[in-house]
């Protein structure tokens, strides 16, 4: 894909609360930028979700500066005060220099700079270590904006070196090139299969959200080919999953970008035991519940005729009905006009309210048991009544079921 790279050298109009932001350390003295993703996202044209600010005050400083504004102190430790304005929260951060790092994860000491170059040196790769102020224009100490230029994912420093420090940017690097269509550079991708055992060190939830973001990317497919041997580090079933389906399923995930279950169920449905692969991901158990249904409904035959497709709600709901459906689209099961059928049919049961749950039929359990039925002959009946009304052989009002209940109760005497 070809971006547009804005001129930063120009006046951004960045928006009100970042200006006030910056203006107002600035007002005390201090140097304050955006810094990071949201500016490799404005030099490609795209909206960023939000900003980053780096600064030379400290964190005591910028907690005087702020005073009369909401603040958070959670990651004063790192240098970090979170600031809301407006219920609107902005991380603004002291330069600084990490020390030696523990874990391949974090740096064991956090040293404060009055040096941008310090800052930004420290980062993962040369398109995250940018910033920017409506004074100075871009501020890029590693050609990062010649890297977005070529579409290039290149580590900061030696690639080794930092993946040594903290292995998660191993996944890092491929969820970026996955995002954006970028290439990794030669080096940094040999360091990333160098070092990709290191990634047995990162916590699974780390990797879990670096890999569903990856899933998300919009070249997913194009990339994550060229790395399943990364991701067999943490779900080895891959290694039995032949090429062709990985890369056909993941030609299938460019449909769908929002929905978790959805996509892990495209993602992990070659894979035999994936209920194993969800635990060890440590999945929560609405995500865990979904995703296996999904998985083991793969070739569930939907009908689009209005009963049975009532049934099929009444035994999965309506909200996995529909992603089952959707899944069926995307994998290429159902064509796209059977796939408007479907939709034009559940719209039909909608609009015309035709029951498919024991909500919606016009009696209840205390209706059954006012007819003699106990304990279980209750669900039972009303489970017969619900399926009766379904296949249009009572109509669902309280007259027709009570005359349907009370030829059962004669015909039992």
């Amino acid at each position: 894909m070809i971006y547009f790279i804005y001129n930063l050298s120009m006046n951004y109009p960045l928006n009100e609360k970042v200006t006030y932001i910056i203006k107002t350390l600035n007002n005390h003295g201090f140097e304050a930028n955006i810094v990071g993703g949201c500016v490799r996202d404005i030099l490609l044209s795209r909206e960023p979700s939000d900003y980053d600010i780096n600064t030379n005050a400290t964190p005591e400083q910028v907690l005087e500066v702020f005073k009369d504004h909401k603040t958070f102190k959670t990651g004063l430790k790192h240098g970090t005060v979170f600031l809301v304005l407006d219920n609107e929260s902005f991380e603004i951060t002291t330069y600084r220099i990490d020390g030696n790092y523990i874990d391949y994860r974090r740096p064991e000491t956090v040293k404060f700079s009055l040096n941008l170059k310090d800052d930004l040196n420290r980062r993962d790769f040369t398109i995250n270590a940018l910033a920017y102020n409506n004074k100075d224009g871009l501020l890029d100490f590693n050609n990062g904006q010649e890297d977005l230029k070529n579409q290039l994912i290149r580590c900061i420093g030696n690639p080794y070196n930092r993946f040594e420090e903290d292995a998660l940017r191993i996944l890092r690097a491929i969820r970026f090139a996955s995002a954006l269509g970028f290439e990794i550079e030669k080096e940094t991708q040999k360091a990333i299969f160098s070092k990709k055992h290191l990634l047995s060190n990162i916590s699974i939830e780390r990797i879990y959200i670096e890999l569903l973001k990856t899933l998300m990317g919009e070249y997913v497919s194009n990339v994550l080919p060229l790395y399943k041997e990364i991701l067999e580090i943490f779900i080895p079933e891959f290694k039995y999953v032949a090429k062709y389906k990985f890369i056909e399923n993941l030609n299938y995930l460019s449909k769908e970008k929002k929905d978790t279950s959805i996509i892990l169920a495209i993602f992990l449905q070659p894979v035999e035991e994936h209920t194993d692969v969800l635990k060890r991901l440590k999945v929560d158990n609405r995500t865990y519940r979904e995703v296996s249904f999904l998985i083991e409904h793969y070739y569930y035959l939907i009908e689009a005729n209005n009963v049975d497709m009532r049934f099929s709600l009444n035994k999965m709901g309506k909200e996995m009905f529909i992603k089952l459906l959707k899944l069926q689209f995307y994998n290429e099961h159902i064509d796209q006009s059977y796939y408007k059928l479907c939709l034009s049919t559940l719209d039909y049961i909608k609009e015309n309210k035709l029951p498919y749950r024991l909500k919606d039929l016009a009696i209840n359990g205390n209706d059954i048991k006012n007819f003699g039925f106990k304990d279980q002959e209750i669900s039972q009946q009303l489970n017969k009544v619900l399926s009766l009304v379904i296949k249009n052989k009572i109509i669902n009002t309280k007259k027709e079921i009570y005359n349907y209940l009370t030829k059962i109760i004669l015909k039992s005497n």
